[in-house]
């Protein structure tokens, strides 16, 4: 992560925003997403044919080089944009070449998609970015693997969009990280403020659109994550996160997982706050028949800036009065393809892998954290 990332809260200007995000996709190796924020910047700073349809200035957190990015990409997988298609990895495409001309066309491609549909831009700038990232299913996996009773698990996903993780025991692990069998899971409920359906072919373009232009292996993941989604039912309800939690009960003979990854930099603090004490409220309900875990995949806990690496922490309720003690399990980049145990349970080996070479890539893209 860029020394320079403003804080989240940080009010800035939208040209700043984006050259920072700009900035970090070419050090992520990503070229083809740093040139598309590169010729909005041109052309915000030049013709201005985009400034009625952006802001002036944003919360920095709100990340607006991704879904300007995202707006990119969906119209070229809709086919609406076919001369930037042409460029882009995910599609199939060639990058655009080294030279001025080639790399002034295809901006100038960019901004001409943007401005003639600026209905899909303004959409993606109102939406909050979403991939759903599969790769995180793994440290999921991890949590289940170490529940302290096997009881059939209850799974609740805040922060779901389309709700792809709440297949994680379908989806590919990383070996070294589950210490035995995965409990089974009886049913599966997320909630997001703009849940997405993968079954549908809306869903699954949109989805895709936040995959970064030039990440052609997590293109493909999330393509079979999908797949898996049509085979492996889950509900997702349109509701705020605290309001999510406070709904729930438990149920005896199973454990309720309440499980998020990579959605804590979207809240404001005091959000944040309300779904920790809705997880505390519910905790004292819990009993060794009825329990209740929390597993969440962020940030450092202890309020470390992003770009810090990603921490797997795993909280238990069954009743007793030192219950909820957080348990830190693994740390890894953002996407969960890579991970390193910490503790008891850590290996003196090198840091788990996925299981299959197809479902591995390293790409570091911190700030693509939906």
């Amino acid at each position: 992560m860029s020394a320079d990332r403003p804080a989240d809260d940080a009010d800035v200007s939208i040209e700043h925003a984006l050259r920072w995000q700009a900035r970090y996709c070419l050090s992520a190796g990503s070229p083809v997403a740093s040139l598309m924020l590169e010729a909005v910047l041109a052309d915000l700073c030049g013709d201005r044919r985009l400034a009625e349809h952006l802001p002036e200035r944003v919360r920095f957190g709100t990340l607006p080089g991704l879904r300007i990015m995202a707006a990119v990409h969906l119209l070229a997988l809709e086919r609406r944009a076919p001369a930037v298609g042409l460029h882009l990895p995910t599609l199939g495409g060639t990058p655009p070449r080294a030279d001025p001309a080639s790399r002034d066309a295809f901006s100038s491609d960019v901004v001409s998609a943007l401005v003639d549909h600026a209905d899909v831009l303004s959409a993606s700038m109102a939406s909050t970015p979403s991939t759903n990232e599969t790769g995180r299913a793994a440290l999921l996996r991890c949590a289940l693997s170490r529940l302290e009773v096997p009881s059939p698990v209850r799974l609740r996903e805040i922060g779901a969009s389309a709700g792809l993780n709440l297949r994680a025991d379908h989806l590919p692990g990383l070996q070294g990280l589950e210490i035995g069998p995965l409990p089974q899971v009886v049913d599966r409920v997320g909630c997001d403020l703009d849940p997405i359906d993968p079954t549908t072919q809306a869903g699954r373009m949109r989805l895709s659109s936040y995959v970064w232009v030039d990440d052609v292996e997590r293109f493909e993941r999330l393509g079979r994550a999908m797949d898996v989604a049509r085979a492996v039912p889950a509900s997702i309800v349109r509701a705020d996160g605290a309001d999510f939690v406070r709904s729930l009960d438990l149920e005896a003979g199973t454990t309720t997982v309440i499980w998020h990854s990579a959605m804590w930099v979207y809240l404001r603090p005091p959000t944040r706050q309300a779904i920790l004490d809705a997880i505390d409220a519910l905790s004292v309900r819990a009993t060794p028949s009825a329990r209740l875990a929390h597993v969440s995949w962020e940030w450092r806990a202890d309020g470390g800036e992003p770009g810090e690496p990603f921490e797997l922490v795993l909280r238990q309720w069954a009743g007793a009065p030192d219950d909820g003690r957080p348990t830190l399990l693994a740390r890894g980049i953002s996407h969960g393809t890579a991970a390193t145990l910490v503790g008891e349970d850590a290996p003196e080996s090198m840091p788990a892998r996925s299981q299959a070479a197809a479902h591995a890539i390293q790409a570091p893209h911190e700030d693509d954290v939906g």
